[in-house]
């Protein structure tokens, strides 16, 4: 009972991000830099790992590809932002926050921060039941 009181702030505060309005621009090719995953046993010990990510944003939805996948999700408030998506048994998760940094640009009528890393990580789940397996691949990718 004492762990769930000790929980239940952390987790009530998950529900507090919402879809941003006047988003920043965070759109664009990022170069990636990836560490060592953390595969189950017998699973793959790296996912599709791209050397580059094209973030496309419209507002607050976001699309990347990841594995040949059209991943698309949110981007929140807090600048946290998470992209969904798969097909054929495999299935990915991008997940991070956009930093940003520097000074801001005029890009479309908009404001653009000049400086963007993405901070995150990837998860890749393949198969189903339990031959499942379950990757996770933290990631940093610095627009460029």
């Amino acid at each position: 009972m004492r762990r769930l009181l000790v929980l239940l702030p952390l987790l009530a505060s998950c529900g507090d991000q919402r879809p941003c309005s006047g988003c920043p621009k965070i759109d664009g090719p990022y170069l990636v830099s990836w560490q060592q995953g953390f595969p189950q046993e017998g699973c793959p010990a790296e996912g599709p790992r791209p050397l580059n990510l094209n973030v496309t944003q419209a507002g607050n939805q976001l699309s990347v590809l990841v594995g040949g996948e059209e991943l698309r999700g949110t981007l929140y408030d807090t600048y946290d932002f998470s992209v969904t998506g798969g097909r054929g048994g495999t299935s990915y998760s991008l997940r991070g926050r956009a930093v940003l940094s520097g000074g801001t640009t005029t890009v479309d009528g908009g404001m653009s921060p000049t400086g963007v890393r993405l901070v995150g990580t990837l998860f890749t789940r393949s198969g189903s039941g339990a031959m499942a397996c379950d990757l996770s691949e933290n990631y940093t990718a610095d627009r460029l």
